[in-house]
């Protein structure tokens, strides 16, 4: 046994053997955790389903948006300034964007409107619009 730790030591292996070993433990100890941790090969994947208005769906509405402008910003608007834009998003029958300029500022009435110029019901509107306002 002398003469091995004589070997290691003139060597210079005495020092760089331990830490290798150490490298190699902590290496075996990351993919063991990994594997474990990040491996999917024994779980099922549930499949991705989007919570979306089956009402809103046939009717191919994928989204509302509002911008009240309570303060007159908006160039588009004719007469009283004071408007709001609502962009809607249809997919069916192809993708596209649709935007209206509504003389109304009240949630209630900008509803009503649009529920009567896409032929939904107001409910359905309500649940897909969301609101903002122009801040100067």
């Amino acid at each position: 046994m002398p003469a091995l730790k004589r070997i290691l030591t003139h060597s210079g292996l005495e020092f760089w053997l331990p830490l290798g070993l150490l490298g190699a433990a902590f290496w075996l100890a990351g993919y063991g955790w990994t594997h474990h941790y990040l491996g999917v090969a024994g779980r099922a994947i549930d499949p991705l389903v989007l919570a979306t208005n089956t009402a809103a769906q046939n009717e191919g509405i994928l989204s509302i948006r509002a911008v009240i402008d309570n303060e007159g910003q908006n160039p588009a608007a004719e007469g009283d300034r004071r408007a709001t834009r609502v962009e809607v998003i249809v997919v069916q029958p192809v993708p596209r964007t649709l935007d209206f300029y509504l003389p109304l500022r009240s949630p209630s009435a900008i509803e009503a409107e649009m529920a009567q110029r896409l032929n939904v019901s107001p409910g359905t509107i309500r649940r897909l619009i969301r609101y903002e306002t122009v801040r100067p």
